[in-house]
């Protein structure tokens, strides 16, 4: 009888160990967690990671503004490649210039059609299938590029508002 209590008390603490060891933790960080209306540039991993999770999230606009401020044409590859995104998949790129410090303000055609230009070569820089899922997120937004004068009365890019398709600007 001894023995057979000793058999089934091994049984059950074989049975607890083999369902605890069955235990999953779920992970501790989802993409909404990363979601956030505001992402700033930073040419890494980290921020596709982010923007694809802020634009996966239930938000209307997602802002990214630059640290650094660069002119439109010397946009970061990084941006490109996002930009580019939205483009191909339906999506509208605008480009609201700067107000003219005299009030008028001044349109250069050469300067919007380089950056589209510039956007659009990008094709070449498509990325392997783990970025293309990064990238799907851009699918069903507008791109509007804000332009705004440095110090040097340059033009550079200022941020860059990704918003969902039909929502109000």
């Amino acid at each position: 009888m001894r023995h057979v209590l000793s058999i089934r008390f091994s049984l059950v603490f074989v049975a607890c160990l083999a369902l605890n060891a069955c235990e999953t933790n779920p992970s501790t960080k989802s993409g909404q967690e990363d979601a956030a209306p505001i992402v700033a540039f930073l040419d890494a991993d980290k921020f596709d990671h982010q923007l694809s999770a802020s634009l996966s999230a239930p938000m209307t606009e997602i802002t990214v503004p630059f640290y650094d401020k660069v002119s439109p044409n010397n946009m970061p590859e990084r941006m490109k490649v996002w930009v580019n995104q939205v483009e191909k998949s339906g999506g509208k790129i605008q480009m609201s210039e700067p107000p003219s410090s005299s009030g008028v303000t001044s349109k250069n055609p050469f300067l919007l059609f380089s950056v589209i230009n510039a956007i659009r070569t990008l094709v070449t820089l498509e990325q392997k299938s783990e970025k293309e899922k990064v990238f799907a997120s851009a699918k069903g937004h507008d791109v509007k590029i804000l332009l705004a004068y440095n110090a040097q009365n340059e033009v550079v890019i200022d941020k860059i508002v990704f918003a969902k398709k039909g929502a109000a600007n």
